[in-house]
């Protein structure tokens, strides 16, 4: 299993390697990430998946895996992320990773993200004092679907694109 952290580190409880605790006080992983990224391991071991982040707003604790890796991340009937949810005592989502480079990356994450509720489309508003933000279009009528209150699913967008991102029922 790939994770932001060495093997050695994902085998451990408690200690970090030197290079490790470096990444943990720059803030390149939190918390959060080696506690999951542990966790996972524990479950899965060596399969072949890539565990890239995990960010957390409210009881919703959202796990971003590579491309492809969602149902390995999961488990066979979801054995994997209910053992999540129980050491963890939250909510999961297992989403797949994307960086963000332009509004249709944006999409596709807050597609997978914001399931069953169906995204619209994502726009980019330029603010008058200069900055902009996204912009995320949903149709009322799935305003209901959403698996979640939208100010948390914002602030979960906003932390994984690393720029504000509002949500807009249309």
């Amino acid at each position: 299993m790939k994770a932001p952290i060495c093997e050695v580190c994902l085998k451990t409880d408690d200690i970090l390697c030197p290079a490790d605790e470096k990444k943990l006080q720059e803030g390149t992983i939190s918390e959060l990430d080696v506690k999951v990224a542990r966790l996972l391991y524990k479950l899965i071991g060596d399969a072949d998946m890539e565990f890239k982040k995990a960010v957390e707003a409210g009881d919703l604790v959202v796990i971003m895996v590579g491309e492809g890796d969602v149902p390995i991340a999961i488990g066979k009937g979801g054995k994997n992320i209910k053992a999540l949810m129980r050491e963890l005592g939250k909510r999961i989502r297992v989403i797949e990773a994307v960086d963000i480079n332009s509004t249709e990356d944006l999409k596709k994450l807050a597609t997978d993200l914001l399931y069953p509720a169906g995204v619209f489309g994502v726009n980019i508003v330029y603010k008058p004092s200069g900055g902009h933000y996204y912009k995320v279009l949903i149709l009322s009528r799935d305003r209901k679907k959403l698996p979640e209150k939208p100010q948390l699913l914002e602030d979960i967008l906003s932390q994984i694109a690393g720029t504000e991102v509002r949500i807009t029922f249309l």
